[in-house]
């Protein structure tokens, strides 16, 4: 009994050196790791500097400095004979670069970081050797000798046993900054049925509201030049496309922001009718635009089927967020939905263009809002209606620069007036009041 006693403590000892020495070792490895990430993006930046002063305010600029930063850091003088390694480098460049430049906290939660990680690989090493001279010591004092230890026996660690001390520590800190994430796959535009059909023509265009609804279905047809046949007194006719382009502008908004250049003409036949010809150009043509609306569908349909309001919300900033790369010079035009969901790269009117689809496909009430950043650039994002109270939804500011993947930030989901216009504005009386308080 007191050799089953002695070897017990000696193999719960030894084993928890063991387990000890392997973290020390992985906790040395990943300090030594980010403490070089650190020196060599801090080295970039300050190469830099100039240029990002320069681009204070300009989010696409400062996004191509902060590329080069990245790319400099992945490819000044480092090799790896294998990808594996090769990738795991480089989301950890990606990651410590996001931390340094998103704002103070966490440029201080980066450096508290090393800091903590070179304290815990210290830990971890007066741990190792505190249980192994333990070890040593029970060995010593038990009546154990060497011949009864089996020399077949070996310890055999698994390949593929990786513990990531600093995945882990990150891990942990998002716990406590960011909310959990769906698990969101794209949507495969091969399965896509585009949806053709858009606004009915009104029965009569009497008024510049019924102007309006006649510009939507030829506009929803994305037809460069139409004609509609007004009948009725128009004294004003300036007045009456005013009118209707503003009622356009506050009940569609989708084709209003994809127009781009309008003109018009009216030949009046002084007999209460007037005919409008008009011509105006798009960011999308007929059939981008029904690929769009096909895959709206289909991500609403791919929904979990017992989600809340403010669920759906989430999955519509998460879908984008997840599946978009905030890009100014993308292939199609950055401003629309269908570089957004086909291409995976836009600017903000194409983020808050998608999620107005996205969520009026939901049947939950939004609108779009063009206003200015605290830099002074145009910005677009949306309100949303959740239990009869308006808020606000910035899905653009709610996507990491650079991109991150999966991660999602909601410094900027269902927020108020109030929180908001800290750094964005915009004509307040336009828009119905938020709740005094975020959603969350």
């Amino acid at each position: 009994m007191r050799i089953l006693d002695e070897l017990s403590n000696l193999i719960i000892f030894a084993g928890i050196c063991f387990i000890a020495t392997l973290l020390f070792i992985f906790s040395l490895k990943s300090f030594f790791s980010q403490m070089g990430v650190r020196r060599q993006l801090k080295r970039e930046l300050r190469r830099n500097r100039a240029e990002l002063r320069q681009a204070k305010g300009n989010r696409a600029q400062r996004f191509e400095v902060y590329k080069r930063v990245y790319n400099s850091a992945i490819y000044s003088g480092r090799r790896f004979r294998r990808a594996r390694r090769q990738r795991k480098y480089e989301q950890r460049v990606n990651d410590e670069l996001n931390l340094m430049i998103k704002n103070p906290f966490t440029a201080l939660f980066s450096w508290l970081k090393s800091i903590i990680f070179g304290f815990a690989t210290l830990f971890l090493l007066l741990s190792s050797l505190l249980f192994g001279s333990i070890a040593v010591d029970e060995f010593k004092a038990s009546s154990l000798t060497l011949p009864t230890v089996n020399p077949q026996i070996a310890l055999k660690l698994d390949s593929d046993f990786n513990f990531d001390f600093e995945r882990q520590f990150n891990q942990l800190f998002n716990m406590f900054t960011e909310r959990s994430n769906f698990t969101i796959e794209k949507v495969a535009t091969t399965n896509i049925t585009p949806v053709y059909k858009e606004q009915d023509y009104p029965e009569a265009v009497t008024n510049a509201e019924q102007l309006g609804q006649a510009m939507a279905f030829y506009m929803g047809q994305f037809e460069n030049a139409f004609k509609i046949d007004y009948y009725g007194v128009a004294p004003n006719l300036q007045q009456v496309v005013d009118d209707a382009m503003q009622w356009l502008g506050e009940h569609e908004p989708y084709l209003s922001r994809l127009r781009r250049e309008l003109t018009w003409r009216a030949k009046d036949y002084r007999n209460g009718y007037i005919e409008f010809q008009v011509e105006t150009t798009y960011d999308m043509t007929a059939e981008q635009n029904a690929l769009v609306k096909g895959m709206v569908k289909e991500i609403v349909n791919a929904m979990p089927s017992d989600l809340s309001a403010v669920n759906k919300v989430k999955y519509v900033n998460d879908y984008i967020v997840t599946n978009t790369v905030y890009n100014l010079n993308s292939e199609a035009s950055p401003y629309t939905p269908y570089s957004i969901l086909v291409n995976g790269e836009g600017v903000c009117e194409g983020y808050a263009l998608t999620a107005l689809l996205l969520l009026e496909e939901l049947e939950i009430e939004t609108k779009y809002i063009s206003g200015e950043v605290i830099s002074g650039e145009l910005h677009a994002w949306n309100l949303v209606k959740l239990d009869g109270e308006w808020y606000h939804l910035d899905v653009t500011w709610n996507d990491p620069v650079p991109d991150q993947g999966n991660k999602v930030f909601y410094n900027y989901f269902l927020i108020s007036d109030q929180q908001i216009s800290k750094d964005h504005f915009w004509d307040v009386s336009a828009f119905p009041a938020t709740a005094k308080e975020g959603y969350m």
